[in-house]
């Protein structure tokens, strides 16, 4: 037992902890600081067992910011010591050779993480829907792809609502403001991501990705895809400015990205294994930590998330919106990096989170999956009725529907397109039918274009009566 036992105390020794905090995230105790209260006994340290301690009643991760208002009845008066025995207990594993720029190892916990891909490969797939292949082609659409577009421009400040965003993006329309031309930058990064999957990941195409999403709206003296120079804070957007994290000095970029490509592009086997959607998540992680640019760095580390992951097999992923979900929980985002940096580079905090974060993109879509099911289902019931039900394809019935419920609603070619994943001729095939049976108006618009519009009396031209 150490000479230090009985005079220390936590009761004394926490408040200055509680003092050093970033974003409100309190600083782990260092190692010295450990040592000055003396040697731990082996016995104690037994104690301290990582499955009962090191995580919350939901299955969280522990960081000591959560960790030291637990377990007083175990622990009271010995939370430091507490806490070292945990960290020494879950034996970390270096997570490859990612190191810092002061070449500190990045690590992580496999086992606190080894249930989530089970639960991935399970949920990405959407078998349980029932989808034929035909059906979820046509669930599976470039529209749903706006969302991420939308919801991580909103995440970096765009202001435009979802539904104004959509339109421009479903209409080719120009953007009219510096909010829609940063959504536009990040649907011209989504379909750039999906045209270069046979690529390895490279400081070139990491340039490429911030480039596009940075040409149209930048800030902070940027230049479109070319890497900082200087140094560089990131501060929280509020009145004190909190800084949250000082990214590596400007000459040690190129190093710590080379670093990063070369962990990308490493295949993670057998007893080195490493799922995809993990290594995607690091990637993620990595573009934040080193902030390569001066702007545009949260909307390229996303977009290099969903174009690894897509890569790797998981081609779903480009129909959920994980920024839809970060965005509501905006301040834990930001502090899963914080509790990785403050707890020696830790990657399992921000990996658990946005594990989390993806079960619960697709957990989203899968209800967002059944309720189109239903719907559909109940609008072939309700058109079967229709003396002109035997006219109709299922590109029809999408476009009815969506008709019925908004009386007047236009429709362009591309939207069509986008929404049944079909040329634009056949798009236009389908409008034109339907304004043939007198169930769309339509007039001619910019050039040669033509708008169609839902009348008014839709459901009068659908079901006539006395027929």
């Amino acid at each position: 037992m150490g000479s230090n036992e009985n005079k220390t105390s936590d009761v004394l020794q926490i408040p200055k902890f509680r003092r050093r905090t970033i974003d409100g995230i309190q600083i782990p105790p260092t190692y010295e600081e450990f040592k000055s209260y003396g040697t731990m006994p082996v016995e104690f340290m037994r104690k301290v067992n990582p499955k009962k301690f090191g995580f919350s009643s939901k299955g969280m991760y522990l960081h000591w910011h959560d960790f030291h208002h637990r377990f007083d009845n175990d622990f009271k008066g010995k939370k430091v010591w507490a806490w070292w025995a945990l960290k020494f207990n879950r034996m970390l594993e270096q997570h490859d050779s990612l190191v810092s720029e002061d070449n500190s190892e990045f690590c992580w916990s496999p086992i606190a993480l080894n249930h989530y891909p089970p639960m991935i490969e399970k949920a990405y797939r959407f078998e349980h829907t029932g989808l034929t292949g035909d059906q979820k082609r046509h669930m599976l659409v470039k529209s749903l792809i706006m969302e991420e577009a939308i919801t991580s421009a909103q995440l970096e400040g765009a202001a435009t609502t979802r539904a104004v965003a959509k339109e421009m993006l479903s209409s080719g329309r120009a953007p009219s403001d510096d909010s829609e031309n940063m959504i536009l930058s990040n649907w011209n990064l989504m379909q750039f991501a999906l045209d270069n999957l046979d690529r390895e990941l490279s400081i070139d195409l990491i340039q490429e990705f911030n480039h596009i999403a940075t040409e149209k709206v930048c800030e902070n003296e940027h230049v479109p895809g070319v890497l900082r120079e200087k140094k560089i804070e990131v501060a929280k957007n509020n009145a004190e400015g909190e800084i949250t994290h000082t990214a590596p000095d400007a000459e040690m970029v190129e190093k710590l990205l080379q670093d990063l490509c070369s962990y990308a592009n490493t295949i993670h086997e057998n007893m080195n294994y490493i799922h995809p959607v993990i290594k995607a998540i690091v990637i993620h992680f990595m573009i934040g930590y080193i902030h390569p640019f001066l702007d545009g760095n949260g909307r390229t580390a996303r977009a290099l998330f969903y174009w690894y992951a897509i890569k790797h097999g998981y081609e779903n992923f480009q129909y959920i919106s994980i920024s839809a979900l970060i965005k509501k929980k905006a301040n834990d985002y930001g502090r899963a990096y914080i509790k990785t940096e403050t707890d020696e580079l830790d990657l399992t905090y921000f990996l658990q989170f946005n594990l989390e974060i993806i079960i619960g993109a697709l957990g989203d879509f899968s209800t967002y999956i059944q309720k189109k099911i239903d719907e559909n289902r109940h609008m072939v019931e309700k058109l079967s009725e229709s003396p002109l039900y035997g006219h109709f394809q299922r590109q029809h019935i999408d476009i009815i529907s969506k008709a019925l419920k908004n009386p007047g609603r236009e429709f362009s070619v591309k939207e069509v397109e986008q929404d049944n994943n079909v040329s634009a001729t056949a798009a236009r095939g389908y409008l034109d039918k339907l304004y043939k049976l007198g169930l769309l108006l339509k007039y001619k618009s910019v050039g040669n274009k033509y708008t169609y519009f839902a009348p008014a009396k839709l459901q009068e031209q659908l079901f006539p009566r006395g027929k």
